[in-house]
This record gives C-alpha cells, structure tokens and sequence, in this order.
C-alpha cells in the first residue's frame, strides 16, 4: 500500500488556519509549516490543533514511518513533529534519520518514550532534535517549537 492511501489529510485540509486572520501583516507572511507524524489519530489532532493556534500551517498528517519519509520531498516542511512508535516497518527515529539525509530541518520527537537509552539513540541518529514526552503541554511544545525554528533559521 503506498503512502499516499495512509495520508490523513493535506495542506488541503478544511479546517481553518491562522492565515484567515484579519491583520494583514499576518496574512502576508509565510507560515512555517508543519508535517506531524503519528500514528494516535486523537493524538495527531491534538498536536494539529495547537500547531494552528501557534500559527503554523500543517501540511499534513501521517501515521507511518514511510509515508513520512516519501511525503517529505513533496511536502518540504520546515518541522516534522515525530512519534517513535509509529504504525509500518520504521520507527520515528529511523524515518526522521532518513528526512534528515535529505534536507537538514528541524525535528521533535514527541513520544512515550523518553527514556535515557531512547535519548541517546535520538542524539546519535538525528543529532539536535528535541525530545517531549507525552502529554505534553501546549506551553512546553510551543517553546521547543520556537526554539527549533529559530535554531533552523541561524
């Protein structure tokens, strides 16, 4: 089954975005965007949710490994929000090392599994990226959100 088939849905999602704000300067300026990957559908749209309060545009959602990486060419996020466990043959780590060969973006892992063996895999296979564990709170994912952006932007 391709990835195309596991896509929850796209930058053509109906749900509103933070682009439909009444300020023009808003408006004008680009949006980072953001791919989600998770596998907990309740999960995933709860990190969309709070990713749109946070004015980010989510480009899309996905609960496989594969589909991400396939996705990600297409897709050119500026962050991927990642789970370790993840439905398909790759974990997180494994799919964000393989994004991460190809174009150099910023990653959070936000997972169960935040153990110091998980971690030190994490910093070996995708040096920089954060790890927050669930649940996580929309604070503390919006500060690691601000601090991989403006680290990505440097």
């Amino acid at each position: 089954m391709g990835s195309q088939s596991q896509v929850w849905f796209g930058s053509g999602s109906s749900r509103p975005t933070a682009a439909a704000s009444s300020d023009p300067a808003k408006a004008t300026a680009p949006q980072p965007r953001v791919m989600i990957v998770e596998d907990e559908l309740f999960v995933a749209w709860h990190l969309e949710t709070l990713a749109r309060e946070f004015g980010l545009d989510v480009i899309g959602l996905l609960p496989d490994g594969e589909g991400a990486v396939e996705q990600f060419a297409d897709a050119t996020p500026d962050l991927v929000l990642m789970d370790i466990n993840l439905a398909g043959q790759i974990d997180g780590i494994e799919a964000a090392r393989r994004i991460r060969e190809r174009r150099n973006v910023a990653v959070i892992f936000v997972t169960a599994f935040a153990d110091a063996g998980t971690a030190g895999r994490i910093e070996k296979a995708v040096p920089g990226a954060q790890l927050l564990s669930k649940p996580v709170s929309a604070d503390r994912l919006r500060m690691a959100i601000d601090r991989a952006l403006s680290a990505s932007k440097q």
